[in-house]
C-alpha cells in the first residue's frame, strides 16, 4: 500500500520515514512536510477580516509561500492509497491537518490522523496502529481562535493607529502589556517605610531570636499593624530583661520537593531563571530537541508523566542511585483552565543522561536545555530533603520572640553531586541546607525552660519595606499562567509580539522595561477598550475556546456579539480621531496619524479637500521631522 504521510517540520521527515519503514515493511511511504500552516484567513471583506459575518465562518486562502509544497502534496496524493496527517498533537496541528485534508476534497481519498507525543519508534508505530479521524471540535476551536484574534486585533488596531499612530493591539498581548504597566505604576507610587528589627543573636550558641510581638501581643513590622521606629525600638530594648522563657515549642516533619514535571510555562520559567535564556531561545532549542526525538512534545500544560516513564525512571534511580530515593511525582491541583491533553515535558529515554547527550547534541543551547529537562525529570521522581522543622516561642516582659531551625535527616536528591562533565546546566539548589542543619541551637527541645542572655546580645537592625518586583520573562509567564491568560503555544509569541511592536525591551536576564510607546498604547487601549481587555474577560475567552475544543460550546453568537460591539465603537472612535496639532504648512486643519510601515507618521487632515500634502515622521529620539520627497533633479544627480 502506498502511504503519503504529511508532517509539519521537514526535520522530522528522515527519522519518521525510517521508523515507518522498519515497523510496516509491507507499505511504501512518502513523507512530506507542510512547514506549518498552509492556509490563512483571507484579508478581504468588512474590515479585511475575511469572515462571513452571518455564519461566522472563516474564508481561507493558501499562503503564497506554501504554493510549491501544496502542489507537491497534491501530486503525491494522487498515487497514494492512504494519506496520514501527522501534524503536531495540539489545536493548531489539528487545524493544519484539516487544511491538508481539504486539498483532496472530492478526490475520494482515505485520509486519517496520527498523533504522537514523542518522536520515538514505539510512539510512531503505536500512533500508526491507532489512526483516527480529524477531531473537528479542535479544528472549530482553532478557527474560533483565529477569528477572535482577527476581530479584536484588526478592529482595535485600526482605532489605535488612527488615534495614536501606534500600529498594533492584540487579544492576549494587550492584557500582558497592561500587567507590566500596572506593576510599573505600583512600583513608581510605592513609598518605602524605614523601620527597625530587634534580634537577640549569640552566634556561638546558634541563638537567633526575632522579636515578633510587642507587650500588648500585637504583631510588629507588618503593613496591617505597624512598623517599629527608632524611638520605639529603644524603648522596647529598655523594657527587656535578660530572662527569656520558652512558652511554646513545636516540631513538625517536612520534605522539600523543589522539582515537579515541566509544563511549557514551567520550562520557560526555569530556563530563564536558571539558564539565563530568553523564552525564544528556550522554545527554539526545545522544539529542535523534540524533533530530534530527545524530549516529548513541548507545548503542554500537563504536569503528569506516563506510567511507563515513571516505571523506567524508577528502575534507573534504583540502579544508579538508591532504591529508597524514588518517590512518585508531585500532583498538585489542576492549573486554571489546564487541559492536560499531553504528557509533561521529559526525556524520551531516561538513560540518555546529559553526559551522553552532549556526545550527540552539537548545539550548546540545546545541550543546556536538555540537561535542565533531564535533571528536572529525574529529581521530580526523587525524595527531597526531609527532617523536622523546630519552632520555639519565647516571652520576655510580655514581648514575644521566635526562633526556628530546620533539622535535615535525609538529604534526598540534594545528596546527588553533578558530574563535572555536566557543565551545560546551571540548576539552583538549596545549597545552604546542610549548613543550616548544622546550626543546631544549644538550648532544649521542649517548652518551659529559660535562657539567660545578656542585653549585650540584643541587636537593632535597619530595615525597609520593598515594592513588588518588576516582571522578568519568567515571572510574567507565571503570572499569565496563574491568571488563565494564554496557552502553552502562545507564551513565547506574546513576548515576541510585545518586543516587535516596540512596547517593551528585554535586557538579558533582567526585568522587562516598558517603553514610552508601550505606556501610550496601554493608556489608550484601557481608556477606550477596557471591557475587551480586562484580565477576567481575557481568561474567559480562553476558557470558552477550551470548551469549543471539548465540543460543549457554540461560538457563533459569541463571536457575533463581540464583533458588533467592537464594530460600533471602533467606527465612532475612528471618525473622531484627530490630533490637536495644527498643520504647520496650511495652518487650516489639524494633523491626523497616517499609516506608516516603520516610524509613526502624521499628515494634514485637509489632504483630500485642499491637497495639503504635509507629512512628518517620528524620529528615534522622539522628535518629529517633516518629510521632504526627493526632487527629480536630486534623483538624476544620484543616478549619475
Amino acid at each position: 500500500m502506498k502511504v503519503l504521510v504529511l508532517l509539519e517540520s521537514p526535520s522530522k521527515i528522515e527519522k519518521i520515514k525510517h521508523y515507518l519503514e522498519e515497523g510496516f515493511k509491507e507499505n511504501e511511504y512518502t513523507v512530506l512536510a507542510s512547514g506549518g500552516h498552509i492556509s490563512k484567513i483571507a484579508d478581504k471583506g468588512t474590515w479585511g477580516l475575511g469572515i462571513d459575518l452571518e455564519t461566522m465562518q472563516p474564508q481561507f486562502t493558501v499562503e503564497k509561500t506554501r504554493a510549491k509544497i501544496v502542489s507537491q502534496i497534491k501530486k503525491e496524493g494522487k498515487n497514494a492509497d492512504l494519506i496520514v496527517l501527522a501534524s503536531d498533537p495540539d489545536r493548531e496541528g489539528e487545524a493544519i491537518a484539516w487544511h491538508l485534508a481539504s486539498l483532496f476534497d472530492g478526490k475520494k481519498k482515505e485520509i486519517k490522523r496520527a498523533t504522537f507525543n514523542e518522536i520515538t519508534k514505539d510512539a510512531v508505530i503505536e500512533a500508526f496502529n491507532n489512526l483516527r479521524d480529524i477531531d473537528m471540535n479542535l479544528v472549530q476551536a482553532q478557527f474560533a481562535r483565529q477569528m477572535l484574534d482577527k476581530i479584536i486585533g484588526y478592529l482595535v488596531s485600526k482605532s489605535l493607529q488612527k488615534s495614536t499612530g501606534l500600529m498594533s493591539a492584540g487579544r492576549v498581548q494587550t492584557p500582558a502589556l497592561n500587567i507590566l504597566t500596572t506593576r510599573d505604576e505600583i512600583i513608581k507610587q510605592f513609598k518605602e517605610v524605614l523601620y527597625k528589627k530587634i534580634f537577640v543573636i549569640d552566634n556561638k550558641n546558634n541563638i537567633n531570636l526575632n522579636l515578633t510581638k510587642d507587650k500588648n501581643n500585637k504583631t510588629v513590622n507588618t503593613e496591617k499593624t505597624y512598623y517599629i521606629n527608632e524611638s520605639q525600638s529603644k524603648g522596647m530594648v529598655d523594657n527587656l530583661s535578660e530572662v527569656y522563657k520558652c512558652s511554646d515549642y513545636k516540631s513538625t516533619a517536612f520534605e522539600t520537593r523543589s522539582f515537579k514535571p515541566y509544563s511549557t510555562a514551567g520550562l520557560l520559567q526555569d530556563g530563564f531563571s536558571k539558564l539565563k535564556l530568553s523564552a525564544g531561545q528556550i522554545t527554539v532549542a526545545a522544539q529542535k530537541l523534540y524533533e530530534e526525538g530527545y524530549i516529548t512534545y513541548i507545548r503542554t500544560d500537563s504536569v503528569k508523566y506516563s506510567e511507563q516513564f515513571i516505571k523506567d525512571a524508577k528502575e534507573y534511580i534504583s540502579k544508579n542511585y538508591s532504591e529508597n530515593l524514588f518517590k512518585e511525582p508531585i500532583v498538585g491541583k489542576k492549573d486554571l483552565n489546564s487541559q492536560e491533553a499531553h504528557e509533561s515535558i521529559r526525556p524520551t529515554d531516561i538513560s540518555m543522561t546529559p553526559e551522553k547527550a552532549i556526545l550527540e547534541i552539537e548545539d550548546k543551547t540545546q545541550q543546556r536545555v536538555y540537561s535542565l529537562i533531564w535533571w528536572n525529570s529525574i529529581k521530580s521522581l526523587m525524595k527531597g530533603p526531609s527532617g523536622f522543622n523546630h519552632r520555639w516561642t519565647f516571652r520576655n516582659e510580655g514581648y514575644e520572640f521566635k526562633q526556628s531551625w530546620q533539622e535535615v535527616l535525609d538529604l534526598g536528591y540534594q545528596a546527588i553531586k553533578h558530574s563535572p562533565s555536566d557543565e551545560n546546566v546551571e540548576i539552583t539548589e538549596d545549597d545552604e541546607i546542610e549548613e543550616i542543619s548544622n546550626q543546631k541551637p544549644s538550648f532544649e527541645f521542649k517548652q518551659g525552660f529559660e535562657l539567660n542572655i545578656s542585653k549585650d546580645y540584643i541587636k537593632i537592625e535597619d530595615a525597609k519595606t520593598n515594592p513588588p518586583k518588576m516582571f522578568n520573562q519568567a515571572s510574567l509567564i507565571k503570572e499569565l499562567k496563574n491568571l488563565g491568560i494564554g496557552r502553552p503555544s502562545t507564551y513565547n509569541p506574546i513576548l515576541t509580539k510585545l518586543k516587535d511592536r516596540q512596547y517593551v525591551e528585554y535586557p538579558k536576564s533582567k526585568p522587562i522595561i516598558v517603553t514610552n510607546k508601550g505606556y501610550e498604547a496601554n493608556q489608550f487601549l484601557y481608556s477606550q477598550y477596557q471591557d475587551f481587555f480586562n484580565l477576567n474577560y481575557t481568561a474567559d475567552m480562553e476558557y470558552k475556546l477550551d470548551k469549543i475544543s471539548e465540543g460543549t460550546f457554540n461560538y457563533v453568537s459569541w463571536l457575533q456579539d463581540i464583533y458588533h460591539s467592537l464594530d460600533k465603537k471602533v467606527k465612532e472612535d475612528v471618525s473622531q480621531a484627530q490630533t490637536d496639532i495644527l498643520c504647520p504648512r496650511c495652518k487650516e486643519a489639524n494633523l491626523v496619524y497616517i499609516k506608516s510601515k516603520f516610524n509613526r507618521g502624521r499628515g494634514c487632515s485637509n489632504f483630500t479637500t485642499t491637497g495639503c500634502g504635509y507629512r512628518e515622521y517620528e524620529q528615534p529620539d522622539g522628535t518629529w521631522k517633516e518629510y521632504v520627497p526627493a526632487s527629480k533633479d536630486d534623483k538624476n544627480t544620484d543616478e549619475n
